[in-house]
């Protein structure tokens, strides 16, 4: 059974941030359409700044920086401890952000802690993906918001999200994601419901097809206007939010 790779996160240290010929600066561009994203749930839930946000599987904390610096109570948990220290040193002055080692599905936290959690782009690096789900229900208030992304199980997604990297990027190790632990929506739906949570939007996700993704591939390497969009097909990734009963 071929398993993820998840050890190439450890070695990055800058390259979350900077350069543009390695997988992360896909992962990078698809970070604005994410933030865009969820300050819009945020602010329609009523979810404003101050309020506490568990970040999980942050990594370096291209999501977990932007919010603390505008003025959410961040907590950011991950496995790989070098992704961790490159975003300690990388808190914006006076933002209110934390970063430790936490496992998702065991997290050092209380029930009920958070207004929102982030499962962005890791349900697919996990095995116990229904374990992480309980976890991300169980410390969200009644009210809160559990907001995720991931890849559907499509031939399509297999085609862009696996084998595509190698068409953008020089640099894409081996088996970043793999199909199997790809996630119908249907099948998110179900595990987020059986743990109390509502699913109450599902959006589609793909590169933008403009000039700098057609410089990207030309060039393998990720232009700086690479961006990301929303869709109403989730046939490759999607991304939504769950509201806590």
């Amino acid at each position: 059974m071929k398993q993820v790779n998840n050890a190439f996160y450890d070695d990055l240290g800058a390259r979350w941030f900077e350069g543009d010929d390695h997988a992360i600066a896909l992962l990078r561009a698809e970070s604005r359409l994410k933030l865009d994203y969820t300050l819009g749930v945020l602010d329609r839930y009523g979810i404003e700044p101050g309020a506490r946000v568990l970040d999980v599987a942050c990594g370096a904390g291209l999501l977990s920086l932007p919010l603390a610096e505008r003025g959410y109570r961040v907590e950011g948990v991950d496995l790989s401890e070098p992704s961790l220290d490159e975003a300690r040193r990388r808190v914006p002055d006076g933002a209110d952000a934390t970063f430790r080692v936490g496992d998702a599905t065991a997290l050092d936290a209380d029930d009920g802690a958070y207004d929102a959690v982030l499962l962005y782009d890791m349900l697919e690096h996990v095995e116990d993906q229904r374990g992480v789900i309980a976890e991300a229900a169980r410390v969200v208030r009644p009210g809160g918001v559990v907001l995720f992304s991931t890849f559907n199980r499509t031939p399509l997604a297999w085609l862009i999200a696996i084998q595509g990297f190698r068409f953008v990027v020089r640099e894409a190790p081996d088996h970043i994601h793999v199909l199997r632990l790809f996630l119908p929506p249907s099948v998110l739906e179900e595990m987020a419901e059986a743990e109390g949570l509502m699913v109450e939007e599902v959006v589609g996700s793909r590169p933008e097809l403009n000039g700098p993704f057609f410089r990207s591939i030309a060039r393998r390497r990720v232009d700086p206007g690479f961006s990301f969009t929303t869709s109403r097909s989730l046939a490759v990734g999607y991304m939504g939010v769950a509201v806590k009963r």
